[in-house]
C-alpha cells in the first residue's frame, strides 16, 4: 500500500504543482527530516563537534529549505509569481551557501556505517577535485539552469506537472551547491583563484539581475498561465513585484559574495606579504 501510494504521488500530474494540501510532494517532507536526522546523528557521533556557528549556518540553510519547500513560501508560490521568484532564488542563492559555509559533511559521513562511508568519503573526494578546480563549468551549468527554466514554454510546463516541477526544484538546488562550492571551496582559494570567483560572482549578478529586469520591464505577461493572488495585484503588477525580488535582493546577495571574498583576497595577499617580510627580516639577522 505504502509503494502505491508513493507512485501515486510521484506521477506528473497537472495543475498540482502548488495546490494546498498537496500530498504530492510529501515525498519533500521525508527528505528535509532525513537530512536533519542525519547531520544531528553525525553531529553527537563527532569528535570534536562542530561549532556553534556551523552549527547555526547548518540549521539556517535547512529552515530556509523548509520555508521554501513545504512552508509559507511554498503556498504563497502556489498563488504568486512573486512567491514562486522567492522559492527560486532561496533555492539558488540562499540555502546553498549556508549548506556549504557550514561544511557538514563529516557530519554527515560520521552519521553512515563504516562500509559506506568509505565508499561515499572516496566518491565525494573525486567530486571535490573536479568540483573545485572547474568553476567556469558550474557557471555555466547554474546559469543555463536560471534563465531555462525560466523561458515562458518550459516554466509553464513546470508549473502544470508536479514532477518536473520537483525535479527542477533538486535541480536549481544542486546546481546552485555546484556553483557556490566552486566559489567558496578552501582548497581551490587556496590555490589563488579569488580573481575567478569573484567575476563569477559578479557575472552571475548581471545575468540574474538581467532576468529580473526583463521580468519588471517586460510590457505584457511572459507566464500568462500563472495565478496572481499577492497583496492583490493583477498578473502584470504580480510578474513585476517577482523581477524586482530576482533582480534586487537577489542581486544583493551575488554582490556581498564578490565583496566578501575580496576581503579574504585581501587578507591573504597581506598576510603573505607579512610572512614574507618576516621571514627576510629573520634572514637579515
Amino acid at each position: 500500500m505504502r509503494g502505491l501510494i508513493l507512485l501515486l504521488g510521484l506521477l506528473p500530474l497537472p495543475a498540482l504543482a502548488h495546490a494546498p494540501s498537496d500530498l504530492a510532494s510529501y515525498w519533500v517532507t521525508w527528505a528535509l527530516l532525513v537530512s536533519l536526522a542525519g547531520y544531528l546523528l553525525g553531529v553527537l557521533r563527532s569528535t570534536p563537534r562542530p561549532s556553534l556557528l556551523r552549527l547555526g549556518l547548518l540549521l539556517s540553510a535547512w529552515t530556509s529549505l523548509v520555508i521554501a519547500l513545504i512552508g509559507p513560501v511554498e503556498h504563497w508560490a502556489g498563488s504568486s509569481l512573486a512567491g514562486h521568484m522567492t522559492q527560486h532564488m532561496i533555492l539558488l542563492a540562499i540555502a546553498p551557501p549556508l549548506a556549504l559555509l557550514a561544511r557538514p559533511m563529516p557530519q554527515y559521513l560520521n552519521a553512515l556505517p563504516g562500509f559506506a562511508k568509505r565508499a561515499i568519503s572516496s566518491t565525494l573526494g573525486r567530486l571535490y577535485r573536479v568540483s573545485a578546480l572547474t568553476p567556469i563549468s558550474a557557471f555555466i551549468v547554474h546559469g543555463l539552469a536560471i534563465w531555462f527554466w525560466h523561458l515562458p514554454l518550459p516554466f509553464q510546463l513546470v508549473i502544470d506537472h508536479r514532477l518536473l516541477h520537483d525535479a527542477v526544484h533538486v535541480l536549481f538546488f544542486t546546481s546552485g551547491l555546484w556553483f557556490w562550492w566552486s566559489l567558496i571551496a578552501p582548497g581551490r582559494l587556496g590555490q589563488g583563484g579569488f580573481g575567478l570567483a569573484i567575476i563569477l560572482a559578479l557575472l552571475t549578478m548581471m545575468h540574474t539581475g538581467m532576468l529580473g529586469a526583463l521580468l519588471t520591464f517586460a510590457p505584457q505577461l511572459l507566464y500568462p498561465e500563472h495565478p496572481a493572488g499577492f497583496g492583490g495585484f493583477d498578473e502584470l503588477s504580480d510578474q513585476q513585484v517577482a523581477g524586482l525580488l530576482m533582480w534586487v535582493p537577489g542581486g544583493m546577495i551575488y554582490a556581498a559574495a564578490a565583496l566578501a571574498l575580496t576581503g579574504h583576497w585581501l587578507q591573504r595577499i597581506d598576510s603573505v606579504s607579512r610572512t614574507r617580510q618576516g621571514r627576510g627580516a629573520a634572514g637579515r639577522l
